[in-house]
């Protein structure tokens, strides 16, 4: 007997596709309207068209508005998580983030220091902070 190498079939893989995405690939996969895909081919190439070359799409940047430092959140995580998200941000300029990330955090003290003294930059801001 001669075991042969076949391809699951399109249901199998299109069933098991989902448990293999995290993150901005997952979100990306529930978002496809229902019944929009018709086999794995469709998928899979809808998923290059999507990833392939790093293109994602971006947010905008009113996105920043919405990271907030939280209650125990140390600075330096805020300053992690924020820097993060404006790698996703399409064309946000330093006025904008310097705006946004203030408005993010809880310590008043600290955002009182940064606008008796403000930084020119997000980078000069970073530094402070």
């Amino acid at each position: 007997m001669t075991l042969g190498f076949q391809q699951p079939p399109d249901e199998i893989l299109c069933w098991s596709f989902p448990t293999t995405l995290k993150g901005a690939a997952r979100e990306w996969f529930t978002k496809l309207p229902t019944s929009s895909i018709n086999n794995f081919e469709q998928l899979s190439n809808a998923f290059l068209r999507h990833f392939v070359g790093g293109q994602h799409p971006k947010r905008p940047s009113d996105h920043l508005l919405t990271i907030r430092q939280r209650e125990k959140e140390t600075l330096r995580s805020y300053v992690k998580c924020f820097t993060g998200e404006t790698l996703e941000v399409d064309e946000a300029d330093d006025k904008v983030k310097l705006m946004t990330f203030k408005a993010g955090l809880k310590s008043r003290e600290f955002v009182v220091s940064l606008t008796k003294n403000p930084p020119k930059t997000i980078a000069e801001m970073l530094i402070k902070a």
